[in-house]
């Protein structure tokens, strides 16, 4: 993360489309960092640490996939390549895990369907 984020005040807040799962619910107002502009996310669908998605390869049901450890560490040195993965003004957490499933796609040959069910145990 290169910026240290400073939220606006109260009083700056943007207006914005704010969606749902089901699509554009209407406007909200939104966070935005004074330093970069970045906009903060406001909905529930906030991003996790990359432990989380880390600790999740050790879910991997080792009958279905045999991960090795060199799988594990490209995987896990291509999550800290991405930048401001973690960050709550630029990363939502259905794009960290459409990130991290194609991550773990290009190292192990397993099905989109299983990674995310491993997300959600």
């Amino acid at each position: 993360m290169d910026c240290l984020h400073e939220s606006c005040s109260s009083i700056d807040k943007v207006w914005l489309p704010h969606e749902g799962h089901v699509g554009i619910k209407g406007l909200k107002s939104h966070v935005y960092c004074i330093n970069c502009g970045a906009i903060k996310t406001i909905s529930t669908d906030r991003p996790k640490k990359a432990s989380y998605y880390i600790n999740s390869l050790s879910k991997v049901d080792k009958r279905i996939i045999k991960l090795t450890k060199v799988q594990v560490r490209l995987i896990v040195k291509e999550l800290e390549r991405i930048k401001d993965f973690e960050d709550a003004y630029s990363m939502t957490r259905y794009t960290q895990e459409k990130t991290f499933i194609m991550i773990v796609k290009n190292y192990c040959n397993v099905s989109e369907g299983y990674i995310a069910s491993i997300l959600k145990n």
